[in-house]
């Protein structure tokens, strides 16, 4: 659960190169939030 959502945000934050650190390719940031999106949603409709 809680990587689902660090895996979010790192995601969200690739997608601005003005964060030098948290800066991948544009392809697996969308890939990032994808995987922790699914994973945070079947997470929530366990509890």
């Amino acid at each position: 659960m809680l990587a689902a959502i660090v895996l979010l945000v790192v995601g969200i934050l690739g997608l601005f190169p003005s964060m030098g650190w948290a800066h991948v390719q544009l392809w697996r940031a969308i890939l990032e939030i994808v995987v922790g999106g699914l994973v945070l949603i079947i997470g929530l409709r366990r509890y």
